[in-house]
């Protein structure tokens, strides 16, 4: 419960806060504001490896093996023999700036306890303003294009950034921008084309209707047609990402076959679906209004993501200011904040994207 005293604090912390003309960020801060972004965001927390950058450019190498081989008897091997086709891939994280502001009323902080220190204040404004902007950012990462693919305009966020989908699209034909010339292509799989009962419905589970009344999940192919070095780890450092409704869908199948799996699949749910050992990760933000192209918008399909963790990746720069307006006549405070990001994909040979998936 607040007492008269904590809600003077806090006031008083508003008011001494309102004074400054910009905060920015120590790096410990900026850490910790980055962190709080990554808590609030599915793909992010769960999914993505998130770089803290301390310059607006980064590169992250990743070595790519060719077709020979590194072990030959002692008897034989000589210079000739050395692995030629050992090369390396760059991957370049650029950030790109994004401004906002964010509404925090007096009413918000009044009904919140705990924060009746100046560094606790301001840590409470960080974690508030993250919760805000933490979806913005992930829809951005995932669905954005810089090439008007989508029609996002130049005052949209979302044509900052080629987010994953995009990049995962455009990479699996030669030549495509994305393709990665170490490793090799995407895969992409048609949800409706590439599975056997793809023309009876387009959903994650399909039931065959004549004897002996099979079920097609669309989890398996995805699995068999990731190359199996990246499986190496383990099934279980894969993820499989989809939209909450398609996992929602999964469960009602798996209800309909009466079995104990379907019921455990109701029953504890809450505890992390999985398709065999891999994790299904239910991401409410992922698009479901794409059409067959994958514009946002164009239709109602939606996708399915198989990829190992940390395979994506999301790059924020330590370079984060906070600056406050009052508002009186809004019994509120306007806090404006700028930061930097970029987005990548490791090895995009190791995503494999169902498009036109349709959900019950």
């Amino acid at each position: 419960m607040n007492t008269n005293k904590t809600l003077l604090s806090k006031k008083e912390f508003i008011q001494k806060m309102v004074s400054l003309p910009a905060i920015s960020l120590e790096a410990e801060e900026a850490d910790r504001f980055i962190d709080y972004i990554v808590d609030e965001s599915v793909l992010m927390k769960q999914v993505a490896r998130v770089i803290k950058m301390t310059r607006q450019t980064k590169n992250i190498r990743a070595l790519g093996v060719g077709t020979g081989r590194f072990l030959h008897p002692s008897t034989t091997f000589s210079s000739s023999d050395y692995l030629k086709e050992l090369t390396q891939n760059k991957i370049a994280l650029s950030s790109k700036k994004v401004r906002g502001c964010v509404a925090i009323y007096d009413d918000d902080l009044e009904d919140v306890t705990g924060i009746e220190t100046g560094v606790a204040f301001k840590d409470q404004i960080m974690k508030m303003v993250a919760a805000k902007i933490a979806n913005e950012l992930e829809e951005a990462f995932y669905i954005g294009d810089t090439a008007g693919f989508s029609g996002f305009g130049a005052d949209d966020i979302r044509s900052l950034w080629d987010g994953w989908s995009y990049r995962i699209r455009n990479a699996d034909t030669a030549g495509d921008d994305y393709v990665n010339a170490v490793s090799g292509l995407s895969t992409i799989l048609h949800a409706d084309s590439d599975f056997a009962l793809g023309g009876v419905n387009q959903r994650i589970a399909t039931q065959n209707s004549a004897a002996p009344y099979n079920w097609e999940f669309k989890f398996s192919k995805p699995l068999k047609s990731l190359p199996s070095k990246y499986k190496q780890a383990g099934l279980a450092n894969l993820r499989f990402c989809c939209n909450d409704q398609v996992v929602q869908d999964y469960i009602d199948a798996l209800a309909a076959r009466s079995t104990i799996l379907g019921d455990q699949a109701i029953l504890g749910a809450e505890k992390g679906l999985k398709f065999g050992q891999v994790p299904i990760i239910p991401t409410p933000l992922m698009p479901t209004t794409l059409g067959d192209t994958g514009i946002l918008g164009g239709g109602s399909h939606t996708e399915l993501l198989l990829t190992p963790k940390d395979n994506l990746i999301v790059g924020m720069q330590r370079e984060i200011k906070i600056e406050s307006q009052r508002e009186a006549a809004d019994e509120a405070t306007y806090w404006f904040y700028s930061m930097r990001a970029d987005v990548a994909i490791e090895n995009v040979n190791a995503c494999v994207l169902v498009v036109e998936l349709d959900i019950a």
